[in-house]
């Protein structure tokens, strides 16, 4: 047993005595610091015009303004369109027919009371470019605001005028008590998933639908992604360390052979994982303070370790076959490509090709991202 440690030291040592290897451990934070700042400096690549036409009563002017805050505030979580508010529709007119908007959408300034009496029908005008592709979206986002505005304007008015809380009144609650706690309890129930939600399981889906682990943000998944890959080209250059141990048979006397394959294999994926692990709480994606930070760094720690597991049992098949350290060298460059193209890095694209569904599972970056 002392023969083991002695030779798992020397063989941890040996890797940080290799300065291309160092290099690559530290420059892993930095890496991930800059997908993290890349990501959070994009701009939506698609912009949209809104506007409000006409002149409209206070109340509705009110609505308006919620309507285009809610918009909005959409910019910050859409990735395929921001919207841009215009004070005049002449201007919007003249921006799509520049091209510098994709489509421009004008809404009556009395869009609230066309909705309370059922006469919205063809008020909203929508402006496009011969060469728009993303009207459809566009349409969805505009009526997913209205809907959210004005559903919430029945539901309250239902609540003051239905005859269900007759008896909560004459119990002494006063009918304000009941639909500020109505209102509430509608703002919590539709936020958090429990009265209804879509779950749109393709790009970043990363578990089952309801769980925490979905929520995870495009960004966030592929810089796990890239880190993924970092710990699997470690994992296959450890082939080319043990190549050359068993040629120079370093380590016949300590160890069989396939300890020290399972040896070399796993020491730099533990590092990278190390490292990967530290990146991860760099950029806040370990994210929660006391006891949730400790967990969530917990189960990432977990993640990773199945992961290292995986790399080892993969690279240790591959070594039956790639038998010539030139054979090896020419599958690194191959399988770390081919990792990044097949799995769900960038792009899951076996959401829209179903072959790929067959070829991420045989690599072992989408084992740990679909993890």
């Amino acid at each position: 047993m002392r023969s083991y440690r002695m030779y798992l030291f020397l063989m941890m040592k040996r890797l940080w005595k290799k300065p291309a290897f160092v290099f690559f451990l530290i420059s892993l934070p930095f890496l991930a610091v800059a997908i993290t700042r890349l990501a959070q400096g994009e701009r939506p690549g698609v912009r949209i015009g809104i506007a409000i036409d006409g002149n409209a009563q206070e109340a509705d002017r009110e609505w308006n303004r919620a309507f285009l805050a809610l918009l909005t505030e959409q910019n910050s979580r859409n990735e395929l369109m921001a919207f841009q508010i215009y004070e005049e529709k002449t201007q919007l007119v003249r921006d799509v027919k520049k091209g510098e908007l994709e489509c421009g959408v004008v809404l009556p300034a009395d869009m609230r009371e066309k909705l309370n009496t059922d006469q919205w029908r063809d008020s909203v005008i929508l402006y496009q470019a011969p060469s728009s592709t993303m009207t459809g979206l566009v349409k969805e986002q505009i009526a997913a605001a209205v809907f959210t505005l004005f559903s919430e304007a029945r539901y309250e008015s239902y609540l003051a005028d239905t005859p269900l809380f007759d008896e909560a009144e004459a119990a002494g609650s006063t009918r304000e008590e009941i639909l500020a706690f109505a209102a509430e309890a509608y703002e919590t129930h539709l936020s958090d998933g429990s009265t209804f939600s879509f779950a749109y399981q393709g790009e970043g889906y990363t578990g089952n639908a309801g769980s925490d682990s979905q929520a995870e943000s495009g960004d966030s998944f592929r810089l796990r992604g890239v880190l993924a890959v970092c710990i699997f080209l470690s994992g296959l250059c450890g082939l080319l360390t043990d190549w050359k141990d068993r040629q120079e048979q370093r380590f016949v006397r300590i160890a069989p052979a396939w300890v020290t394959t399972m040896v070399n294999i796993w020491i730099p994926t533990f590092f990278t994982s190390l490292l990967t692990l530290v990146s991860l709480c760099l950029t806040g994606e370990a994210a929660g303070t006391g006891v949730g930070w400790l967990l969530s760094v917990g189960e990432e720690a977990c993640r990773l370790l199945f992961y290292q597991a995986g790399i080892v049992f993969y690279c240790s098949i591959l070594r039956f076959f790639l038998r010539k350290q030139e054979t090896i060298a020419a599958a690194i460059p191959l399988l770390t490509l081919a990792g990044m193209v097949c799995c769900p890095v960038w792009i899951r694209l076996a959401v829209y090709v179903p072959v790929f569904r067959v070829l991420e599972k045989l690599f072992p970056v989408s084992w740990y991202l679909l993890l």
